[in-house]
């Protein structure tokens, strides 16, 4: 099998779930050497990141970005090292990556450009970047990041709503995809996530049976959902989908992503199966809210889904003692229930013990 070959078919492999075959592709045409080892690098890493080797991910997309060879085949790499990033909560290099693959999207030979796939991929990683940023401004009652998040996304939203349209080659079928996805984003960045436009971009990936974004859109509908207080077994259906995948794929990430809003919800998933390890968590940011230690404790356990009585008795407080605690918390973190300060606990990592 060519190298070209070799690369069509691992990347269609990872799209459509079957990542074991994916990587046994990409390891036997890297073996054998080709015309495109630049690509297969960028897959490969791609399946290290999914599974959340990020060492070797990284590793993986640096080398195919160096090896492309043209600063526009450059961008589908940096798209992955910026997805990277976001997953180890450094959002300026996710930002930086972000920029770099926009500015290398203007080729300098007018022939040469990539497919609608790549690039509506990078408008979309890019707004999920900032509707993360915008998050953690609000969290942080910063009203200078949230509109400087804001600010970035705009672009990036325009971009996919200009190439939305009628398909006009195959490739094309991608775009109304990632078109859904920015969509879905740009709601969870003003603050709303609309559980219905998840529920739209999850299905756009569904037909396409793509698999990994697909479940990553159940994930934050399911997270839109709990946020709406819609009924629970409405959100469990969701997370369960999204769950059920990301175990099947070994997708690490987000596959513990899942489980901790699973936890945050007091959600059931189907089937008992093993905890995926965690990274090693930064010093905590608890006390830049002014949060006490003992409010801290008490977050850890809000973010685990525990009443104030069970909070009493890990804690050997009244109940009485833990609700004041809890007061106090939603009033430090701007929030107006437990659900959304256990959201912030958890994309703060304010949630880890």
């Amino acid at each position: 099998m060519g190298s070209i070959l070799a690369v069509a078919l691992a990347q269609t492999l990872f799209e459509v779930g079957d990542w074991e075959e994916s990587r046994r592709v990409v390891a036997e045409a890297l073996e054998r050497g080709g015309i495109v080892p630049f690509r297969l690098h960028a897959v490969k890493g791609m399946l290290d990141l999914g599974r959340g080797d990020f060492s070797a991910a990284r590793e993986q997309l640096e080398l195919a970005v160096g090896l492309s060879p043209s600063p526009i085949e450059a961008s589908w790499p940096l798209t992955s090292l910026a997805e990277l990033a976001t997953w180890e909560g450094r959002y300026d290099d996710a930002r930086a990556a972000v920029d770099q693959a926009v500015n290398r999207l203007q080729p300098l030979d007018p022939e040469e450009v990539l497919p609608p796939t790549e690039t509506t991929l990078i408008p979309a990683l890019g707004l999920r970047v900032e509707a993360d940023c915008g998050e953690l401004a609000r969290a942080a009652r910063s009203a200078a990041g949230v509109e400087e998040a804001r600010r970035r996304a705009e672009p990036l939203l325009a971009v996919l709503r200009a190439m939305t349209g009628p398909a006009g080659d195959p490739w094309d079928a991608w775009v109304p995809c990632y078109a859904a996805l920015g969509e879905a984003e740009w709601s969870r960045l003003e603050g709303r996530p609309d559980p219905q436009l998840w529920q739209r971009a999850a299905e756009t990936w569904e037909r396409l049976e793509a698999a990994y974004p697909a479940a990553y859109a159940r994930f934050r509908q399911a997270e839109a959902l709990l946020a709406a207080r819609a009924p629970r077994a409405r959100i469990q259906a969701v997370i369960r989908a999204g769950h059920q995948t990301a175990v099947r794929l070994g997708a690490g990430p987000l596959r513990r992503e899942i489980e901790l809003l699973a936890q945050r919800g007091r959600l059931r998933l189907e089937g008992r199966v093993a905890a995926v390890a965690a990274p090693e968590p930064p010093a905590s940011p608890a006390p830049s809210f002014g949060l006490t230690r003992r409010e801290a404790e008490v977050l850890v356990l809000v973010a685990a889904g525990r009443t104030n009585r069970q909070i009493g008795q890990e804690l050997f407080i009244t109940p009485k003692t833990a609700s004041i605690h809890v007061s106090r918390i939603l009033t430090k973190l701007g929030v107006a229930g437990r659900g959304e300060a256990a959201a912030i606990a958890h994309r703060l990592g304010l949630d880890k013990r």
